[in-house]
């Protein structure tokens, strides 16, 4: 049986796809605050990692460091034929991305926040890890396509801006270039697949916007990936790269 890991960040997103999957909580001997689901579906083997709540802080762990473990972690343990980041994910109004829009990693996962101007450094921070195109299952499924770019913080500075422009990248989290950072060192194929909860280059519609949409989002986003998992049932290859030249 094939084996699909899939990565999300918030326990929020992950809820309605493991209450539509059915999937049983499984134990480990893990000292990171993960937490492992498994059922099957569609002929797989389907593990749904979430980062876990912070030990100390009382919340979900998101962001690129624990994006990392998690990967690191199913990828060692369950050894996947191909990872789904998967999530939530911010907009911009100027590359005409909208509320509740299904994006699928095109081409790369970037970083948008890591500068790094010394000679041969630049490249390294951008990252352009190659990602998982689902052997062209976006247009059956009625998905956008495009760059997903990576960064910390909540919120952009210019800088950040002037390398979202430079990248084309439709949605922006905090997770998926750290997780197919970790696919491409391990030669596991990467999906990403990201629900638009806000938008960034809109005041009203940031923080505010992602805690009202959150719930739909989600709902939306196990839509997203129960289509995902039949689909990949009749294709030819669950995995495989459409990455073009990196930016």
């Amino acid at each position: 049986m094939k084996s699909v890991v899939i990565l999300i960040a918030m326990q929020a997103e992950a809820q309605p796809l493991l209450s539509a999957l059915g999937a049983v909580p499984v134990t480990t001997a893990s000292k990171i605050p993960i937490e492992v689901f498994q059922t099957t579906a569609h002929g797989f083997l389907v593990t749904v990692v979430v980062n876990g709540v912070h030990p100390r802080h009382g919340v979900d762990m998101i962001g690129t460091d624990a994006a990392s473990l998690a990967a690191a972690f199913a990828i060692d343990n369950f050894q996947p034929e191909l990872v789904v980041t998967a999530g939530t994910a911010g907009g911009r109004r100027s590359n005409g991305t909208r509320i509740g829009d299904v994006i699928l990693a095109r081409e790369r996962f970037v970083y948008h926040d890591r500068r790094i101007p010394l000679s041969g450094f630049q490249e390294l921070g951008i990252g352009s890890f190659p990602a998982s195109g689902l052997g062209g299952l976006a247009e059956s499924l009625g998905f956008m396509t495009g760059v997903i770019s990576t960064g910390n913080s909540f919120g952009e500075t210019i800088e950040d801006l002037k390398m979202l422009d430079a990248s084309g990248a439709l949605a922006i989290d905090m997770e998926s270039a750290a997780v197919a950072s970790v696919c491409e060192l391990h030669e596991v194929p990467c999906a990403g697949i990201r629900i638009i909860a806000n938008m960034i280059d809109d005041s009203e519609q940031s923080v505010a916007g992602f805690e009202q949409e959150l719930e739909t989002a989600a709902a939306r986003l196990c839509a997203a990936l129960l289509a995902v998992l039949a689909a990949l049932a009749t294709a030819t290859t669950i995995s495989g790269s459409d990455r073009g030249s990196p930016a």
